[in-house]
């Protein structure tokens, strides 16, 4: 068992929250593989949900809505910001909101890890492999899509919902 930190609100063993930390190492030290560093960022978020806080409700909703973006509707894959305003980001941390925007996490059994991410070899395997855990994290997540797909379309920028 390894000791160590984990992050304040995602809830995290040290092993998997160190795991994720030599993942962006990697992809951060390799330009090629820009897109890999935001899918990782978002699939991390949603299989550490935490519990229902204000930070935690709106990183996992804004990830969520993230995936949804370039998983299913085919949009670029971006940072979070340049597809939704800061009314998404304030609405969904709102506390008379909480209730509303809390979903209840899937089990994740079978899906994809962090550790199932290579940390070496050619930037298209990895790239290759990020998206698969990205699909497989949304996919865990089925029982919330309609949900995603509500909010995305009220809180997606207007470039971004063409």
């Amino acid at each position: 068992m390894i000791e160590g930190p984990v992050h304040r609100y995602m809830t995290s063993a040290p092993a998997c929250w160190q795991r994720y930390g030599e993942l962006l190492a990697l992809l951060y030290s390799r330009p090629g593989l820009g897109q890999a560093v935001i899918i990782a960022a978002d699939t991390y978020a949603v299989q550490h949900p935490g519990s229902p806080n204000p930070q935690a409700i709106q990183s996992v909703d804004i990830h969520l809505l993230n995936l949804y973006a370039y998983l299913v509707r085919g949009r670029p894959v971006r940072n979070p910001q340049k597809t939704f305003g800061a009314r998404a980001f304030h609405a969904i941390a709102a506390p008379e909101e909480r209730e509303r925007y809390w979903l209840d996490p899937p089990a994740f059994t079978g899906a994809l890890t962090v550790f199932d991410m290579p940390l070496s070899g050619p930037d298209a395997a990895i790239q290759d492999r990020a998206s698969a855990w990205a699909e497989s994290a949304w996919d865990a997540w089925r029982a919330h899509h309609a949900q995603v797909a509500a909010w995305y379309d009220d809180y997606a920028l207007p470039q971004a919902r063409r």
